[in-house]
């Protein structure tokens, strides 16, 4: 039996502890957005590809100018978490980081759709509508490109010719676009999956193992090298996948002028309207409203800022933001589409 006063000291022991607690806790619950970022010295941007594409570059030009907005400036480190086309950072964003705001990410647009396009044959841990969405720098369109060793000069040509491309995995877009044009064009694409990002994709057409690759995200580096292949006379463009064409290459076809049935159009529509959220920020979910709000308001100021624009325009990285709110109703909208449609459009792009 304890002393009388090893039992006084364990009953005010035990009585503190709740006090303490709660006294945590409303320190915690009272302090502000601006307080708690400023207290952080570092923060995380987790990028679903490897090194060297237009995601780790656009994840490496808001790490330097977000910082810049966020109370006590936190150095933000990059890093890098290819793997399932994307899907692999996705989970540990929803599953796994810190639900504080201090671990953001940049991923595939791709993998904010998996869920609701491939159903249970996902890999897909999260509720994309759960995501904080903190905006995205570009709103994006899509290209297929050939190179000009490839004897297949127009999606005709395509139709009676296998062209084969690169992809990641088989849930990302580049994928998808082959087995959405094979199944409403009769095209003949064959996709080989594994390459790590888009660079080793373009190193696969110079070596000639592959004739050529969809680009999902028509805004970066990317862009760059393909145009200045085309001024070299070693690639072409067989389709925009788009609604709109883009002003420099009016020539080529977009896939919306290539599909004319009404029902096939619809599923066309519901998979371009996600290349609105074209480079996408977002944070975990459970993060405080507050934070959230401030880190929203942290990127709108990074893509207004004059030296993000000169940075992003020397390294050739298109900007046409959209901001949190609404990426937010984008990707609620997009998953209130009808299931019917739902359904059509996951029965035509199933791997």
């Amino acid at each position: 039996m304890p002393s009388r006063r090893q039992f006084t000291f364990s009953s005010l022991a035990a009585c503190a502890a709740p006090a303490v607690l709660g006294l945590t806790s409303k320190t915690a619950a009272a302090q502000t957005a601006e307080e708690f970022f400023r207290s952080k010295s570092e923060m995380r941007i987790i990028t679903s590809s490897p090194p060297g594409g237009g995601y780790d570059s656009y994840s490496r030009l808001f790490a330097k100018h977000m910082s810049k907005y966020i109370p006590g400036n936190p150095t933000i480190i990059v890093n890098h978490m290819p793997g399932a086309g994307g899907i692999r950072a996705a989970n540990f964003l929803y599953t796994v980081a810190p639900k504080d705001g201090t671990t953001i990410s940049l991923i595939d647009r791709a993998v904010a759709t998996a869920p609701l396009l491939y159903g249970s044959d996902s890999k897909a841990q999260y509720d994309a509508v759960k995501f904080n969405w903190l905006g995205s720098a570009m709103r994006e369109s899509g290209m297929g490109v050939v190179s000009t060793r490839s004897p297949v000069r127009s999606i005709e040509d395509a139709r009676k010719q296998e062209v084969v491309i690169g992809a990641t995995a088989p849930e990302q877009d580049p994928s998808m676009y082959a087995r959405l044009l094979n199944e409403l064009l009769g095209t003949k694409f064959k996709t080989i999956h594994g390459y790590a990002g888009q660079p080793e994709q373009f190193l696969a057409i110079e070596k000639g193992e592959v004739d050529g690759l969809f680009m999902s995200g028509w805004s970066g580096n990317g862009r760059a090298y393909v145009r200045d292949k085309m001024a070299k006379g070693e690639m072409r463009l067989l389709v925009q996948i788009s609604a709109q064409k883009d002003p420099m290459h009016m020539e080529t076809p977009t896939l919306m002028e290539l599909v004319t049935d009404p029902g096939s159009r619809q599923i066309v529509e519901l998979l371009l309207s996600r290349l609105s959220l074209g480079r996408p920020f977002l944070a975990p979910p459970g993060v405080p409203a507050d934070r959230v709000a401030l880190l929203r308001t942290a990127f709108r100021r990074a893509i207004e800022d004059p030296e993000l624009r000169a940075e992003a325009a020397a390294q050739r990285l298109a900007i046409d933001p959209i901001y949190g709110e609404e990426a937010e109703q984008i990707i609620k909208q997009i998953y209130q589409s009808p299931p019917e449609l739902v359904e059509r459009a996951r029965k035509i792009i199933r791997v």
